[in-house]
């Protein structure tokens, strides 16, 4: 049974979404956690419930709905399976000293605010392709927040790991890149070849952020003084087996295909027998105490705003993604996806593009993995970086993140330029 988009289901699916959209984008001025609006979303199952109950006696036609949750239900406990993970990780990390160390090692080296702006960006864009966007925006964020004594410092310095985050797109830092890359589109060593336009994209954005909003900031921006933290016992053998469980999640999951979720579980072994190890020699890891640190607000943000975008792919709004293909030219569909990818979950839209299964060159399937991974920088909601620095610093908005984009624009711009100076004037690509 096909929905029509413009049909009354499909309206008032689309409603659903508005609205909710406008109020996550106000969560600041209304003074409401993001997740609730998101979790409103849930309602259009509601109502193309109610849909098909009168839309006759057959008793299959609710088997396309069942299908739909389904889906939605693996891509669901797959995500959240892996970001508690990750935060459980992060936060372990944390109690073992580890990041609070870092700090104190670049601050003693000199580092001032300009140059902790700098550090923590370059580490969030030359690690996030290897261990996600969402672990890099985690892991720094917290550093910042750690060490910042400046309101405004905090949200530049945030704004800039997001972008740095993203920008992971040239290996396996984005789930677009890996949907591209699981779909036959591109190989990992094409993906690598984005290796410039990441690095450089986010160069020129974070100069932006430097020279027009960091060098406005007056006063004492960072605790300077650095103290003489040490990890603690067991701190570094747990950073080798978080990375050896992680490592161990991504491999088995790529090439062995197994699911994530019982992924992460033999890495949470990994790690649950390592901290039951440094027990027994009497340094209390307190694993639970890590994993109830555990933001569920952010995670059910993540759900209601997956659940929405597949109502609106259920009542055949995505479908207009597919059909940009057949009018407009490659370059031009490429980048409106990373437009739109700003606002609805790249997943989808991504799905979206690979379903429609266009003829595309290996230099615009690049094109595509990088414009929808660094388009999430667009608002804080279109990556599940910028959603884990709102999970951070609850200051941190949607109204926030534009303030700061001048800078986002020139990130995404001149990725593309870079792109396109690379694959279509010269020629370098795999």
């Amino acid at each position: 049974m096909t929905i029509q988009p413009t049909s009354w289901l499909g309206l008032a699916v689309l409603l659903i979404f508005s609205i909710s959209m406008l109020l996550i984008i106000f969560e600041a001025k209304l003074h409401l956690d993001k997740f609730k609006p998101a979790m409103l979303m849930l309602s259009s199952f509601l109502l193309i419930g109610i849909y098909y109950y009168f839309s006759g006696d057959d008793p299959q036609r609710f088997e396309h709905f069942i299908e739909m949750q389904k889906e939605n239900k693996v891509e669901l406990f797959s995500l959240i399976a892996f970001m508690a993970f990750m935060w459980m990780i992060v936060e372990i990390l944390s109690e073992r000293g580890v990041f609070s160390s870092l700090n104190s090692y670049l601050i003693s080296r000199g580092l001032k605010s300009g140059g902790m702006f700098w550090a923590t960006g370059l580490l969030a864009a030359l690690l996030s392709p290897f261990i996600n966007n969402i672990t890099s925006a985690m892991i720094f964020g917290k550093s910042i927040k750690e060490i910042s004594r400046n309101h405004d410092y905090t949200h530049i310095a945030l704004c800039n790991l997001i972008i740095a985050s993203n920008s992971g797109v040239w290996f396996l830092g984005t789930a677009t890149s890996l949907m591209v890359v699981l779909a036959g589109k591109i190989s990992i060593v094409g993906l690598l070849t984005l290796l410039p336009a990441g690095i450089i994209g986010w160069a020129a954005g974070a100069a932006v952020l430097h020279l027009f909003y960091l060098n406005r900031l007056q006063g004492e921006l960072i605790d300077s003084t650095p103290d003489d933290v040490k990890i603690k016992y067991g701190g570094v053998g747990m950073i080798f087996f978080s990375i050896a469980a992680i490592t161990l999640a991504v491999v088995m999951n790529i090439l062995l295909h197994v699911d994530i979720e019982y992924a992460v579980g033999m890495g949470l072994a990994v790690i649950g027998l390592y901290a039951w190890h440094l027990k027994r020699d009497g340094h209390n890891v307190m694993l639970m105490a890590q994993m109830q640190k555990v933001e569920w607000n952010t995670l059910l943000f993540f759900i209601g705003i997956i659940s929405g975008v597949a109502a609106l792919n259920h009542v055949g709004w995505l479908t207009y993604i597919s059909r940009l293909f057949e009018v407009l030219s490659p370059t031009t569909v490429n980048i409106a996806l990373g437009v739109i990818s700003g606002v609805l979950d790249n997943v989808p839209v991504e799905a979206a593009a690979l379903m429609s299964d266009p003829q595309l060159t290996s230099s615009q399937w690049a094109l595509n993995a990088l414009m929808v991974g660094i388009g999430g920088s667009l608002t804080v909601i279109g990556s599940a970086a910028g959603v884990m620095v709102m999970s951070i610093d609850k200051s941190y908005s949607f109204g926030t993140h534009l303030k700061f984009l001048p800078a986002i624009l020139t990130n995404f711009f001149v990725s593309l330029g870079v792109w396109y100076v690379q694959f279509e004037m010269l020629g370098w690509h795999a």
